[in-house]
């Protein structure tokens, strides 16, 4: 008989998977009963209501990530010779090595994670709240190594910057397989990819 956490585990796995293909309007609890092979009990025993459900699949993922660009930013922006290329890099990396590593899985967690920046409101809000933190701090160190912006330039550079990701994980097996047989991807490139992009778009040079 499966344990607490391991049917609270599997029932994330399937949410997410239904929420990736399907967005949060067109997801059903009882797909997601169905598929999971549980009863309503068990979902109301561990998350409560469907947009509970929501706010834990994108918290499984959201808060290990913001934890490590936090720390990532924190360490950069209080060294010697720290630099946007390095703020950016705190961005990207921790997210791209998370998803790289999780295999076939990071593909569902891509989709999911894709559809959850186009959710309309209230949704969106459900989401956005486990990134208030981290989106606040990138865009203070914005402010420090990009002085004299507007202040909507600088929440435009954050929101440019996160669009970016969610474009490639949401994308690059498609646009790969129109050019190459490859679907394979390093954190490493990609990152050095989107760095270059965004600091070429905000005016700085490597």
């Amino acid at each position: 008989m499966p344990s607490k956490s391991d049917t609270k585990t599997h029932i994330l796995d399937i949410a997410e998977r239904h929420f990736a293909r399907d967005g949060f309007a067109g997801t059903s609890l009882r797909a997601i009963i169905k598929d999971a092979g549980v009863n309503v009990a068990a979902i109301a025993y561990h998350f409560g209501t469907k947009e509970e459900l929501y706010q834990a699949v994108t918290e499984r993922f959201a808060a290990p990530v913001v934890r490590e660009q936090l720390e990532r930013l924190r360490a950069e922006v209080k060294k010697d010779g720290a630099n946007l290329e390095g703020v950016l890099c705190a961005f990207y990396e921790p997210p791209l090595k998370l998803i790289k590593k999780m295999g076939k899985k990071g593909e569902v967690l891509s989709m999911f994670l894709g559809r959850a920046q186009t959710e309309p409101e209230p949704v969106f809000s459900l989401i956005d709240d486990h990134y208030q933190a981290c989106r606040n701090e990138f865009i203070n160190a914005f402010r420090k190594f990009l002085p004299d912006l507007e202040e909507g330039e600088y929440q435009w550079y954050f929101e440019f910057m996160l669009s970016l990701i969610v474009c490639f994980l949401t994308r690059h097996i498609p646009v790969r397989l129109r050019y190459t047989n490859d679907r394979d991807w390093e954190p490493e490139h990609v990152t050095g990819s989107l760095v270059e992009f965004c600091l070429k778009g905000m005016g700085k040079k490597n």
